[in-house]
């Protein structure tokens, strides 16, 4: 049951390495890394990946990739200025489909981990996220891919009169349910309260003498009325939850005049609620509105893309000044398609030239994803009692031009690529 994987080099999490070193694997789940000259435990069978460089399984937070838009180009979550609706009861596990090739080849993307949005997400709610994994070839039910039925919940804001009255439609009106919960119980305590004070003068008081009563004949016992079958409790608002703190929200904000529009609504509710922000690369004087919101914020999604200030040819790296602000930042593709995510340490490289370091690259699609969609002790990094999610490449992957040699879920291998010979997997390995 105990394998240990030899490889020149192991991340354990970004920032973290041995060179060269063991992952030990027992029963799908990472049980330790070890350097070269470490004793393996009696029994460990010894695979040698020779040169390969493991890194944890990569993890997209945002994606609406599915049977659907599979082969129609890009299915990012995308957004109209013209559709505020409510889709606060679609989730994204709705959409899987075993039958589908697409799930046994998500896996040779080296991405392990994926929270996948209903595909029509131009709503002011747009529905809830369900966190997923590739298919290993042996599922019966889609479920059986599913980490996380509902890993958050997926808004979005656009400029205009008729998303501000979407706004106050839907997310005000989440707020005064709340508030008049609130104001119901108070009144509950307050007369509860009375009701304990007056029985405890009643209690003081002599007993007055009672009368007894005539004496009457026995009466016939009542029937008893057929029980009533249990009524079903009625499911949580995703919207009350998330100002109550229960459930986590992103909200998708696309132009800089939207995210001014945005707040200055926020600020209007009686009520306030973190939120992960997923934008395009933005100007500087909105990065400076967004570190001055980041209490507000819980990281910020982008793709690994320089931004340029308008009417100008000078470019800005948005992830750069919000890691030095302290903003956590977590990268997705670039297109939401097999291709885009094969290609993510491309555009990542380029982001590295440009003032990102190296291990925040990394985190931004390994541990900052993970913990974004509450998985950060499952996937995201090779930690102890996790589930064994690594991806084997040629080299370093944050050079750019790594190759992907193997791809392993719960210890199971679902891709590999020969470099001897060239030929693909092609899907999840049987």
């Amino acid at each position: 049951d105990l394998v240990a994987y030899k490889a020149a080099r192991i991340v354990s999490k970004a920032g973290e390495s041995v060179s060269p070193g063991f992952l030990l694997v027992r029963k799908g789940k990472v049980e330790k890394v070890l350097g070269a000259d470490a004793k393996l435990p009696d029994g460990a069978r010894v695979v040698d990946l020779k040169e390969a460089v493991i890194l944890p399984g990569l993890v997209n937070p945002l994606s609406a990739i599915s049977q659907a838009n599979y082969r129609s180009g890009p299915g990012r979550a995308s957004q109209s200025n013209s559709s505020p609706s409510d889709g606060r009861k679609l989730v994204g596990s709705s959409a899987v489909n075993l039958k589908h090739e697409i799930y046994r080849r998500l896996g040779r993307t080296g991405y392990t981990t994926f929270a996948v949005v209903p595909n029509d997400t131009r709503g002011l709610i747009a529905g809830q996220a369900s966190v997923i994994r590739p298919a290993l070839g042996k599922e019966k039910e889609p479920r059986e891919l599913v980490l996380a039925e509902s890993a958050y919940l997926m808004l979005g804001f656009a400029s205009g009169k008729v998303w501000y009255d979407a706004g106050i439609k839907y997310l005000k009106k989440a707020v005064d349910d709340i508030l008049k919960q609130k104001a119901a119980k108070k009144k509950a305590e307050e007369e509860a309260r009375k009701k304990a004070e007056e029985a405890k003068k009643q209690a003081g008081k002599p007993p007055a003498e009672e009368k007894k009563p005539a004496a009457k004949p026995p009466a016939k016992p009542a029937a008893k009325p057929a029980p009533k079958p249990p009524s079903k409790p009625k499911p949580p608002d995703p919207l009350v939850q998330l100002f109550k703190g229960e459930k986590k929200a992103f909200l998708r904000v696309g132009s800089p005049a939207a995210i001014a529009h945005l707040f200055a609504f926020l600020d209007s509710l009686p009520m306030k609620f973190q939120f992960v922000l997923v934008t395009s690369p933005q100007p500087p004087e909105i990065i400076d509105l967004l570190i001055k919101r980041k209490k507000q914020l819980t990281a910020v999604i982008l793709e690994p893309r320089m931004g340029r200030i308008p009417d100008t040819s000078i470019y800005v790296n948005s992830a750069r000044l919000l890691l030095r602000a302290g903003i956590p930042v977590a990268f997705v593709p670039l297109r939401d398609t097999l291709e885009g995510h094969r290609e993510i340490f491309f555009p990542l490289a380029a982001m590295i030239k440009s003032g990102v370091l190296p291990h925040e690259a990394l985190a931004g699609v390994t541990s900052v994803p993970a913990d974004l969609v509450g998985l950060a002790s499952k996937v995201g990094s090779l930690r102890s009692g996790g589930m064994a999610n690594f991806v084997c490449y040629d080299k370093d992957p944050l050079s750019g031009s790594a190759r992907i040699l193997s791809v392993y879920i719960e210890g199971e291998k679902v891709f590999q690529d020969d470099p001897a010979t060239g030929k693909l997997s092609g899907e999840a390995v049987r």
